[in-house]
């Protein structure tokens, strides 16, 4: 029997098509990804900063933004960098595990990415349990139970702890014990309460590239981000006018560090079968003081869907920031989209860094895709003004800037052939027509090929799945910034195998992931050098009733 859950907090009206990727909960156990930035990997033209091993820093550079590069919403709200390093969210720290449904959405100079938890809308009971292992003790385990009752109270609440130790004789261990829990009351769609509080407890020791004396600092501490939310709304099926109110509170300590971020505010929404509108305001107590944004969204006919987003901001120090975006797509005869999107205005790109200064926004984009199913392929045309970009605080002590860009071009290309149902194939390429940026490397590539068979014959039920995957990522020769002496860091081209292996009987799963099958001697950071055939092999249960 369902039940009724939250509606979740988000813009969530018609989107023009192309304009982001999303992964549901059956996507995500099925990739070979293994955190959150495995999975932004898959987005065309995001470079992302490995450190080598898994547990290690992972932060995401798109469109050469640098720290401003991606922003992070949990549940709707955003999820701030604070602790030793509040320029920019390392996706490394989360637990997959946690969440539900992620979105990518693409703008032409900045990628927004939607974290959901889990959200349980069955009387019967779910539970999840996940146990893995891997290269020099690598250890996984996860946990989760989630529980309804008719009379509106809900409970969800789960665990992730990672042990990433390292071979004998070098340093850099890595352990990370998190949690999740939800309570909730949600009688109808048209009121409800809910509080969720996600805590995670990060221990990564100093490391050192493998050769250089530089060293990337040690991280220790404990960061929670709690919400609370009430809801009203008028219409069964989430149609209608709704009001949301919330307080969220973000919170650091160790490492010598106390940071609280508290958040008070609400969003204004109405929803139709074709239209979408949504006003917010939110008053915060650390660097943005005010974050006003509203956006519009409306499908007029079949073929056409127009978007409009915007925000005010004010920040410590007297700076602000104010934006607006506007997107379209048109939906062609023969399985052909267009789509443009563009982006002016003024923002601080680091509203935590006090000597950051608003930097002019005039970026746009236009896409032509084509979608047959068994085949499909994507081509886009972008421009970003000129950027200062901040570097990555945790690899300070290696690269210590980036360099200003000025306007770039980037051409991505991506697409997907599967000529049988058991086969398929799909991957991209991003690279700047004139001076690359620094901060990420140009022809810069990804592709996966993967076999998935059901042997329907033999098990006609579909009780049985096998996953076999191929993938491959690689660039050309670039510069990723400046060290400390103002000298530029290069990157020399390279390229890296990964493999997946996956059976699934029924809701039980069994994986094995293995990186740098290849044993490539490059890096994506120089001198931080991945092990051949690192990865984790584990299993999956998931329970109901």
């Amino acid at each position: 029997m369902r039940v009724p859950v939250a509606p979740r907090l988000a813009a969530d009206g018609p989107q023009p098509a192309r304009s982001r990727l999303v992964f549901d909960r059956e996507s995500i156990e099925w990739t070979s990804a293994l955190t959150v930035g495995d999975l932004l990997g898959r987005v065309p033209g995001v470079f992302l900063w490995r450190a080598g091993r898994l547990g290690r820093p992972e932060p995401a550079n798109f469109r050469g933004r640098g720290a401003a590069s991606v922003e992070y919403y949990l549940d709707g709200m955003p999820y701030l960098a604070v602790g030793p390093d509040s320029l920019s969210v390392d996706p490394a720290l989360f637990a997959l595990s946690f969440f539900d449904r992620i979105e990518a959405e693409r703008w032409p100079g900045v990628l927004r990415v939607r974290l959901y938890t889990r959200r349980h809308d069955r009387l019967a009971p779910r539970s999840r349990i996940a146990l893995g292992s891997g290269q020099d003790g690598l250890k996984m385990y996860q946990a989760e139970l989630e529980t309804r009752s008719a009379s509106g109270f809900g409970l969800g609440v789960a665990a992730d702890y990672l042990k990433a130790p390292v071979a004998a004789g070098t340093a850099g261990a890595y352990q990370n014990t998190q949690f999740w829990v939800q309570g909730s009351y949600v009688r109808s769609p048209r009121f409800g309460v809910q509080y969720q509080l996600m805590r995670s407890d990060p221990d990564r020791d100093v490391f050192s590239p493998v050769a250089g004396d530089a060293s990337l600092d040690r991280l220790e501490g404990r960061r929670s981000d709690m919400q609370a939310r009430l809801f009203l709304g008028s219409g069964a099926d989430a149609s209608g006018p709704r009001l949301d109110l919330v307080y969220a509170r973000t919170g650091w300590d160790s490492a010598g560090i106390d940071q609280q971020v508290n958040q008070l505010g609400g969003f204004a929404s109405l929803r139709s079968p074709i239209m979408s509108a949504r006003a917010g305001a939110f008053y915060r107590t650390r660097w943005t003081p005010l974050d006003a944004s509203a956006s519009f969204s409306i499908t007029p006919a079949s073929a056409l869907t127009l978007a409009l987003d915007g925000a005010y901001q004010t920040h410590d120090g007297g700076r602000s920031s104010r934006w607006v975006g506007a997107r379209a797509g048109v939906a062609l005869p023969a399985g052909l989209t267009v789509g443009a999107s563009a982006r002016t205005g003024r923002a601080v790109p680091i509203p935590s860094l006090a000597a950051d200064t608003a930097q002019g926004i005039g970026e746009l984009e236009g896409t032509v895709g084509w979608d047959l199913g068994w085949i499909a392929a994507e081509g886009a045309y972008t421009r970003t003004g000129a950027f200062a970009p901040a570097a990555f605080q945790p690899y300070a002590p290696v690269v210590a800037a980036i360099a200003p860009s000025g306007g770039t071009e980037w051409m991505t290309l991506s697409g997907r052939l599967s000529p049988f149902n058991w086969l398929s194939l799909e991957g991209w390429l991003s690279h700047p027509r004139n001076a690359p940026p620094e901060g990420l490397p140009p022809r810069h590539f990804a592709a996966t090929g993967t076999i998935r068979s059901k042997f329907l014959r033999a098990f006609p039920s579909g009780a049985f799945d096998l996953k076999l995957e191929l993938g491959i990522e690689g660039w050309g020769n670039g510069t990723l910034g400046r060290d400390p002496f103002g000298a530029p860091v290069f990157l020399p081209s390279e390229t890296f195998l990964r493999s997946l292996v996956q059976l699934q009987l029924q809701s039980f799963t069994v994986f094995w992931d293995s990186r740098n099958i290849g044993g490539a001697p490059g890096a994506w950071v120089p001198g931080f050098r991945p092990a051949r055939y690192s990865g984790a092999f584990g299993i999956r249960w998931q329970f109901s009733n």
